[in-house]
């Protein structure tokens, strides 16, 4: 039997009495009041709606009495259970025709509290799941096989991990793919494992949110190796602000690793603090190495001088300590971009 809470309870109260003139309180399938307009009585037993689960019908009160207003009591059914009262208080002949509609209104809000307590669960749970499976010591037992396939994954076939970031919140997705995971409000995964959805996948998403950045894994035996390889890609995209927003990890594979090997190295940390530059800074050092470093296209993409294009580059040198235009300096400032993106 479903359970009524005092909280539920009291926001289903708080909202009915917006469009109805009387006290209202929903009791338990005890009797006891959770719910109510005049919070010292919630707690107490209401006798009329024992009455009222007893009897399996509505009890009308004419008098008050000590522990009870006059009004009326209508038991709440839910699949053939009595699982509460609902009351009104005031003169029965006045509240009488709200009687029951205002059980199918409290009807209607429990089953909506339900349907989303349940929605809630199953995105908990599948957030749980995704955790589980791209974790690199998780080893693919049978029960998180046969779990796996209520999200449409095959533990045993290869996969392809989408992974979708964005600046602002990403729109909620049409598409009907069970295999695709709410990572935070603004990044989600997708677990492909058919060649030919790819491109659907990139259009459903570049459809919904078309700034978005979007890296592609290899196709690997784990979902976890997959995962790791787009998060490298996806740092590689968004370090440098690519033009296309659109990467593949087997076509950055070698930076990656490279990356890989620097995350820990002391002198490489050493040198990406030497990044001090300001948003402005940075978008225009991303731009210079989209453009292949052509000066006057920079310039027109930034919509600035070609002098106050020279005059950044020229300050980036000068806080960095590497210059732009050599090519060097200029691979440094690349793995420097690359590990200032977050």
């Amino acid at each position: 039997m479903y359970i009524l809470s005092q909280t539920g309870a009291q926001a289903i109260v708080d909202r009915v009495m917006k469009d109805i003139p009387y006290n209202i309180n929903i009791m338990n399938h005890l009797g006891v009041i959770i719910g109510s307009g005049n919070p010292k009585r919630v707690g107490t037993l209401h006798h009329g709606a024992v009455q009222a689960i007893q009897l399996g019908r509505t009890v009308e009160i004419y008098e008050d009495e000590e522990l009870v207003k006059k009004g009326i009591n209508v038991p709440v059914e839910l699949e053939g259970q009595i699982i509460g009262v609902v009351g009104i208080s005031g003169e029965v002949n006045e509240i009488r025709p709200f009687g029951n509609l205002l059980k199918s209104t409290v009807i209607l809000l429990i089953n909506q509290s339900i349907h989303l307590e349940k929605e809630t669960s199953s995105r908990a749970l599948k957030q749980e799941f995704f955790h589980i499976i791209v974790n690199t010591d998780t080893v693919y037992t049978n029960e998180l096989i046969q779990r796996a396939l209520q999200y449409d994954i095959v533990l045993s076939h290869p996969s392809q991990l989408v992974l979708v970031e964005s600046q602002t919140a990403i729109t909620t997705y049409t598409t009907h793919l069970l295999a695709m995971f709410n990572i935070s409000e603004y990044s989600l995964c997708f677990v492909n494992q058919d060649e030919d959805q790819l491109s659907s996948i990139i259009q459903d998403i570049r459809l919904h949110n078309p700034h978005a950045f979007i890296a592609i894994s290899k196709w690997n035996d784990t979902i976890a190796e997959g995962f790791e390889q787009a998060k490298s890609a996806m740092r590689i995209l968004k370090g440098l602000n690519m033009k296309d927003r659109l990467i593949h990890y087997a076509s950055c594979e070698l930076t990656a690793n490279m990356l890989t090997s620097l995350k820990h190295n002391t002198q490489h940390e050493h040198s990406r603090q030497l990044l001090k530059l300001d948003d402005e800074m940075i978008h225009t050092l991303q731009v210079y190495l989209n453009w292949n470093l052509n000066l006057n296209e920079t310039a027109n993409q930034l919509i600035i001088h070609r002098n106050t294009l020279n005059y950044r580059l020229n300050k980036i040198h000068t806080l960095t300590g590497k210059d732009p235009k050599k090519f060097l300096d200029r691979i440094e400032l690349i793995f420097m971009l690359i590990h200032h993106a977050k």
